[in-house]
């Protein structure tokens, strides 16, 4: 395979950008029915089952990503059974996780609901929902490898079908099967939804582009491989609860539920930055790797300098883009209360710049996961989103309300500009420096 034929930007880029704007559309729609057909309650408990939700996607992460790097590592070194190995193994391990998380989430549904919805009036709400969410990894286990997978292979037209299609269903049936079932109409049309989502993606594997075999391969060294390199990208669930808990925590105490209420936006909007960045990543990631399997150093400088361009571009106008909205948002959100939209104003132009650092911390976190620095992934992944955000949020929210937004903002800035010193002043490297994996 020639060196000069390197991963197209674009592709990956638009596809991956669409695909998490549409999921993120789809996990709004539960929640946006449920508080339009039900009373607060029944919205309540949609959001305290949330957790068993975070733990499935921290698993189908940690299989689906790695799995898709692997396969793409390997085809770019041409090996086509290893391509075939990587995808039987990712599967079986799709399959194995999600019936015993399955398992698990029917045997004991009274006592994990009880964990998180002990109080009555939400106890029965958040047990019908679950009483069918829990079947959910059943089906998104999968649907996370085959999403990236076919994404990567270049399937756009199975990937933009089911992923137009997954919302329209989705959308239709909560309405109608929540007028007739309520949430357990609505978690039914999230089951269904995803189900044909993923037929239409594995459509994609009777294909040309696909080729690849079907075999009984399970390799434990393989297994802890795709592990390891999933691992820092579902680890980034978790880090944003951690974020999510310090901050309402800290203003519901200090400035009251008016003050979680504007807070809350300008964390929805961090998020938000935070997976929309996931465009660049995905492009990243496979260069990366397509890279290391060809063994070379010419791709790998051509994706960096992409990535860098791209990472720049995207940061610039998603901080214009808060700018500009940021009068709009409050009532989009449905703050009533006209001082604390205005606050939640004040607060989102503050915070908008951090937008440029949320991207490049993204994108140089998972630079490190693909070259032998994965312990400087989870440390970046970490204090970007959790620890300097939460902190600086909280010292600065000492002095006014609009300081949670200063800090929650600066907190990427200061993660990437620390680990910025330690490379170039302790470890003498460059910030994106892949000389450990010794290409070309």
């Amino acid at each position: 395979m020639s060196d000069k034929k390197y991963i197209k930007f674009f592709p990956v880029f638009v596809g991956a950008t669409v695909g998490v704007i549409l999921e993120i559309i789809g996990l709004l729609i539960d929640e946006i029915v449920v508080g339009n057909l039900s009373n607060d309650a029944a919205f309540a408990s949609v959001n305290l089952i949330e957790p068993y939700t975070y733990l499935e996607v921290f698993l189908a992460y940690l299989i689906g990503v790695g799995g898709a790097a692997l396969i793409v590592r390997a085809h770019g070194a041409g090996d086509k059974k290893r391509m075939s190995q990587i995808f039987s193994q990712t599967i079986i391990l799709c399959a194995i996780v999600g019936f015993a998380l399955t398992a698990i989430y029917v045997i004991f549904t009274p006592q994990l609901v009880h964990v998180v919805a002990d109080k009555p009036e939400v106890y029965k709400y958040s047990l019908e929902y679950f009483n069918v969410m829990r079947f959910y990894p059943l089906l998104d286990m999968f649907d996370t490898f085959i999403f990236t997978y076919v994404l990567y292979r270049g399937g756009y037209v199975q990937f933009y079908t089911s992923m137009v299609a997954r919302v329209v269903i989705n959308a239709g049936l909560s309405w109608y099967l929540g007028m007739e079932m309520g949430v357990t109409g609505i978690a039914l049309a999230s089951i269904i939804s995803i189900g044909v989502a993923l037929l239409i993606k594995l459509t994609f594997l009777f294909t040309k582009k696909h080729g690849l075999k079907m075999t009984r391969y399970l390799n434990f060294r393989d297994a802890f491989e795709i592990a390891k390199l999933g691992f820092a990208e579902s680890a980034l669930t978790a880090f944003i609860v951690i974020l999510e808990v310090s901050i309402n925590r800290f203003t519901l105490t200090k400035y009251g539920k008016l003050g979680v209420a504007a807070i809350a936006i300008v964390i929805d909007i961090f998020e938000f930055v935070l997976y929309l960045g996931e465009g660049i990543s995905e492009y990243e990631t496979v260069a990366i790797n397509d890279s290391i399997g060809k063994n070379s150093k010419d791709s790998m400088d051509h994706s960096i300098k992409t990535t860098k361009k791209a990472v720049l571009i995207e940061g610039i106008a998603l901080t214009a883009i808060i700018l500009l909205t940021a009068s709009l948002l409050p009532g989009a959100m449905d703050i009533d209360d006209p001082k604390t939209a205005e606050q939640a104003t004040i607060m989102l132009m503050i915070f908008a710049p951090g937008a440029l650092f949320i991207c490049l911390s993204r994108v140089t976190a998972i630079f490190y996961q693909y070259t032998l620095r994965k312990r400087r992934t989870l440390i970046l992944f970490s204090m970007s989103v959790a620890v300097c955000p939460s902190l600086l949020g909280i010292l600065l929210g000492q002095i006014s309300l609009e300081g949670i937004a200063l800090g929650v903002g600066l907190g990427p800035a200061v993660a990437i500009a620390l680990m910025y010193v330690y490379v170039r002043f302790i470890r003498k490297e460059k910030l994106f420096d892949y000389s450990i994996l010794k290409i070309g």
